[in-house]
Order: C-alpha cells, then sequence, then structure tokens
C-alpha cells in the first residue's frame, strides 16, 4: 500500500483466486455489455498469443481498479468488469462448468443475460477445443487497490485500453448511486439496490427497449428527450454531447440532505389547487388539483426542466420520463386520447425525416409533460401541420434542420410549451406560424406527386389518413378530424 491507501500488485487470473476477499460489483456498476465483436477478438488475441508465446511471456489483459468495502468485506470492482466477467464465462465453458473461485459477480437485468449466453455460446464454438485451461496463469493484470471509494474514482479512466467506453449515463448511474450516502449504510445500500432496480425499468424500456431488450435506452432518453427538452431554450439550441449531458445531469445537480426525500417544485403535475372561487360572504375557497394516486412512475409529480436531485431524485426523475413515453408511444392499454394520437402518430410521423421525428416526440413529450392527454390529438395535428410543412417543401432535411426551426422564430417552440397554462396557448402558436402556412398557400405542395420521393412519400401517407386528396383547406378538414374522433372516443 503506498501511505495506506493504494496497493498495485500483478496478479494472474488464477492468482486472482486466492486473495484473501472476493471481488463483487456494487449496485452502481453497469450491465455486462461486450457483444460478438469484442468477444471474437478477445478470443483471436488469446489464441495468437498461445500459438506465438506459449509459456515464454504473460499475456497482459491491463488494470484492474477495486475498492476494497470493510462493509462487505468484498473488493468492488471500478473498472475492469467487463474483462473480468469475460474471463469468468471463458473459465466455465473450458472447466466444464465451474466457475473460478473469488469472482462474485451477480447481474440482474436482461441486458447481461443475454450478452453472458452469447458470449458462452461464441466461447464453446470457437475457443472450447483450442485454448488451454493452462492459459489463465499466463493472463496478467496490474490491480490497483484502494480503501477509500472517493479515490477509486479519482484513479477512474473512463476507457480502459481495449474495453467499452462507458456512455455518460453510465457515469451518471454511478455519480448519482453514490450520491446515496448517509450515516446509516445498511439503508443507504437498500435504496441504492432500489435505484439500480429502477434504473433496468429505464434500460429495457423506450422504443428501443420494447423491439429489442437486448438495447439500452437510457442514452436516448437522456440525449435525445430530458437534455434536449432542457437545453433546447430560445436561441441557444445546439445538439448534445457527452461532457454536456453529465454536466447538465451531474455537476448542475443538486445535493439533499435527506437521501430518501426529494423536492418537489410547482408544476402542472404538483398543484396544491386548480381553481379558486369567491364566495358571498368575501371569503376564497380553493378546490384542491386532483391528484391520481398511481404506483406508476408516469404520474410522479416532477416537471421535466425542474432541477435534478442527486441520489434518488434522479432515478425517480428518469423513470417518471421513461414510463411516460412508453405510456404515450407502447403502452398496449391506452386511453381513447392516446389511442386517437398512436393512430396518427403510426400513420404518418414515420413519413418525416428522421430529425423531424425526433423533435416531434420531443415537442410531444414536453407537451404531455405540462397538459397530460388534455387536447392530445389536436396538438398532435397542428404540430404536424408545422413539421410536415417543412418536409413538404424541402426534399433533403439535414440534422440542422430542428435547430433552425427553433432558433429563427421569436419564440422557441419548447418553451411556447413549457411556459403556456393552457393548451390553446400552444395550439394557437402552431396554427398561425406564418412560414407553415405560406407553404401550404403557395405552389410548392401542388408540386409534390403523392408516391414519389420522400415528400411524396409523406404526403401519400397524410392524404391517406384525412381520406382526402389534396391539401386545400387543411385546417378546416382537421378540426372536422379532430371533432370526430372526440366524439367518436
Amino acid at each position: 500500500m503506498i501511505n495506506g491507501l493504494v496497493g498495485v500488485k500483478v496478479k494472474s487470473f488464477t492468482q486472482l483466486q486466492k486473495v484473501k476477499y472476493p471481488f463483487a460489483l456494487d449496485n452502481y456498476q453497469r450491465p455486462y455489455v461486450w457483444g460478438d465483436i469484442k468477444i471474437r477478438q478477445l478470443i483471436d488475441d488469446l489464441l495468437t498469443y498461445q500459438q506465438q508465446n506459449g509459456s515464454k511471456s504473460n499475456y497482459y489483459m491491463g488494470t484492474l481498479l477495486v475498492h476494497y468495502n470493510k462493509d462487505h468485506d468484498k473488493y468492488f470492482v471500478i473498472d475492469g468488469q467487463q474483462r473480468l466477467t469475460s474471463l469468468s464465462v471463458l473459465y466455465y465453458v473450458l472447466n466444464q462448468g465451474e466457475l473460478p473461485n473469488k469472482i462474485e459477480f451477480h447481474y440482474r437485468s436482461v441486458v447481461s443475460a443475454r450478452n453472458i449466453q452469447k458470449a458462452r455460446r461464441l466461447f464453446q464454438i470457437y475457443a472450447a477445443t483450442h485454448l488451454s485451461k493452462s492459459i489463465f496463469s499466463s493472463l496478467e493484470f496490474t490491480v490497483i487497490k484502494v480503501d477509500r471509494e472517493d479515490l477509486a474514482f479519482t484513479f477512474f479512466d473512463t476507457q480502459n485500453n481495449r474495453g467499452v467506453p462507458l456512455k455518460a449515463t453510465d457515469l451518471l448511474k454511478a455519480f448519482h448511486l453514490r450520491a446515496i450516502q448517509s450515516d446509516n449504510p445498511g439503508f443507504d445500500s437498500q435504496l441504492q439496490e432500489l435505484c439500480a432496480k429502477r434504473w433496468e425499468h429505464v434500460q429495457i424500456q423506450g422504443e428501443r427497449g420494447i423491439k429489442n431488450k437486448a438495447n439500452d435506452f437510457a442514452p436516448e432518453l437522456f440525449h435525445r428527450y430530458l437534455w434536449r427538452a432542457r437545453q433546447w431554450r430560445g436561441k441557444a439550441v445546439n445538439y448534445e454531447n457527452h461532457d454536456a449531458v453529465l454536466d447538465t445531469f451531474q455537476e448542475q445537480s443538486v445535493k439533499t440532505n435527506n437521501v430518501a426525500k426529494v423536492p418537489l417544485y410547482h408544476g402542472s403535475s404538483n398543484r396544491f389547487a386548480n381553481s379558486i372561487s369567491l364566495l358571498v360572504n368575501d371569503d376564497y375557497r380553493l378546490v384542491p388539483q386532483e391528484v391520481e394516486i398511481s404506483h406508476h412512475a408516469a404520474w410522479l409529480p416532477f416537471s421535466i426542466r425542474q432541477p435534478i436531485h442527486q441520489g434518488v431524485g434522479f432515478f425517480m426523475y428518469a423513470q417518471k420520463y421513461v414510463s411516460l413515453l412508453n405510456l404515450l408511444l407502447h403502452d398496449s392499454n391506452p386511453t381513447s386520447q392516446v389511442a386517437a394520437f398512436r393512430r396518427f402518430y403510426d400513420s404518418v410521423i414515420g413519413n418525416l425525416s428522421l430529425y423531424l421525428q425526433e423533435l416531434y416526440k420531443l415537442a410531444t413529450l414536453l407537451y404531455v409533460d405540462q397538459f397530460g392527454w388534455n387536447q392530445l390529438l389536436r396538438f398532435a395535428l397542428y404540430l404536424d401541420h408545422v413539421l410536415g410543412a417543412i418536409r413538404l417543401e424541402k426534399a433533403y432535411i439535414f440534422k440542422e434542420a430542428p435547430l433552425k426551426f427553433l432558433k429563427e422564430p421569436s419564440q422557441n417552440l419548447l418553451d411556447v410549451i413549457a411556459g403556456a397554462y393552457r393548451p390553446e396557448e400552444v395550439i394557437e402558436y402552431l396554427s398561425a406560424y406564418e412560414p407553415a402556412n405560406a407553404v401550404y398557400a403557395g405552389k410548392i405542395v401542388t408540386e409534390v406527386v403523392v408516391g414519389e420521393g420522400v415528400r411524396g412519400r409523406y404526403l401519400g401517407a397524410l392524404l391517406k389518413y384525412y381520406g382526402k386528396s389534396s391539401l386545400d383547406n387543411k385546417k378546416d378538414w382537421m378540426e372536422a378530424h379532430i371533432n370526430a374522433e372526440v366524439i367518436d372516443g
């Protein structure tokens, strides 16, 4: 140990199985994410080493960074989780179902389970008959052992030599789980476990999660929805990056004194009363806001642009918005308002460009966060009226198109939604948006041929949904369609 805090030793994989305390994963560690390419690369490297070097020199596997946790008498792995997991699976294959000693990794997520099974199959196919069990004594690590968790993360390098770079959301998960600290370690551990389960819910929900649960939806949630919803304000509209996401959800997060208690802020989902009456005796009467009591995270009383509180608050915030997106786009038993919205969304919006689709979903999430399902279909049709004009006008939609749309008007649409008190304010803004109205009144739309090219495919889908043959008097038959949907619903 250096100054009693840091120890550095070189150990083989075989020697790791003889250490005093087992290696384990703390709640904040991410799933096992190595896929086919990483496993095949490891197999090729080990086969090449075995053929060319034999026992002449050891094969260096990089650094393991571990933190000794005295409450659990375990070495929690900070860096090296993916490599140790992969080697443990290989050990299992080469030793006929026997697991290595002292490596006690436990995974709960579907992502981890699927990737571990894939790794096992690849090792059985490509390594079982070619690699010798003796190779484990030649696999060498530099083990850095520290006694303080904060010191471990000072050492932490977010990208090792052959590993998978950590995403911003991996680091956010680690930061906010570590923020759950009080003078009661047992209580903290329970809260961390609960929040880790909430994070797994975030990872497997959303559009990608519903279609393929091997994907991690957290990066899409934080990059394309939550970061943009918070940062695309006024004319300062730019695309996110790794550091910007960390700055917003980590550096700007608020520390709380009570790890289990999350402050609430006034918003559409958290109002003490929804109306006030003047009584004949000159008193006032407040009518309490109707509150939906539900275990469903979508109804947590948070707003999308509110401050982020470290620890529990961060995980509850993330789970609210992934649940709200799931209700909006994928729930198998939608309300009548959501079902009407989804019929339109499924019929038309997929024909917008990818960049316009992203903006459409983002604006809809903000709207639902502000007003719930109130006039959702009307908002959806008018939002398409505006963004669809961009699609009809331009044969090519570039990445900057959504940014330009938000920057150019005197008011940013996302700010209009976030600052509105009534749905009508947002819908009136969209209805009066002059650049879109000019497109529908001009010659451009008459030049678009139904079914031809990207503009024609969008136009064809739009006309088919409304049952029309042209865009003449579009707003009139939009309103007629909305009224018909409401009556039918």
